[in-house]
């Protein structure tokens, strides 16, 4: 058991030091080194947290954590699989993710990639890209996917740029008042939940459409997104004011 713990620790270290160098120590990172830090810490005191009565409750804690931890993941990974896009919207709302310098992240390809399938089957639909710059970023992440669009062969003409949101929340507010037609919006599935609230909290009932997460990708991303709908009371709060 020992050893299976330890190596569980150092999956989830090397999983999130890893993606914190490819792209910064975020939430979602700092999370996942966290969690692998006290797998290691229990495989080294093993009897210490089976029989000593506060590290007993501490391990308690950590494993009600963890658990659910993964119940959330799995819900809203299975949840955000579900498309409903009829693919005659007007609309094409794409979500901003993190960009490495002026290049789209791994996760924000995958959203990409998913845009231009969607175009490919809606020939009159309008595209927003919604995204402003973050830390670390040369550009907005908005003129990064235009240029990634661009590349794969969509007209700029199709392409409105949003390059002032910083929220998933302003990624709808700022977008909102160019919509006037039905609305589908692209983003990564363990996305699509929160994406949902957002976009009603701004009065926009939209369709959604999900972008695949590479499965080593997936332990960050449910952990930043776990944070972030911690941090996401706010809107709910100022929506209920």
């Amino acid at each position: 058991m020992r050893v299976i713990l330890f190596l569980i620790g150092l999956l989830f270290s090397a999983d999130g030091l890893y993606y914190a160098m490819v792209n910064s120590m975020g939430a979602g990172e700092a999370i996942i080194v966290a969690i692998g830090i006290i797998f290691i810490l229990w495989s080294s005191f093993y009897d210490a947290f089976k029989e000593k009565g506060f590290l007993k409750f501490l391990k308690g804690l950590f494993i009600f954590g963890m658990s659910a931890l993964v119940l959330y993941s799995c819900f809203i990974c299975g949840f955000g699989i579900m498309d409903n896009s009829t693919y005659d919207e007007e609309y094409v709302v794409v979500l901003g993710a993190g960009l490495n310098g002026s290049e789209p992240s791994l996760v924000l390809r995958e959203r990409l990639e998913k845009t231009v399938e969607y175009l490919s089957k809606n020939d009159y639909a309008t595209v927003i890209v919604s995204g402003g710059q973050g830390k670390g970023e040369t550009i907005s992440e908005a003129l990064a996917m235009q240029n990634y669009l661009v590349s794969r062969g969509i007209s700029d003409d199709r392409i409105i740029l949003e390059t002032e949101s910083a929220s998933t929340y302003e990624n709808f507010e700022f977008s909102k008042p160019v919509l006037d037609g039905g609305v589908v919006f692209i983003t990564s599935e363990f996305h699509i939940a929160r994406s949902i609230l957002m976009a009603k909290l701004n009065g926009i009932d939209a369709a959604h459409i999900s972008a695949s997460t590479p499965i080593t990708l997936l332990p960050v991303s449910c952990a930043r997104e776990a944070a972030a709908q911690i941090a996401s009371i706010r809107y709910y709060i100022r929506s209920d004011a």
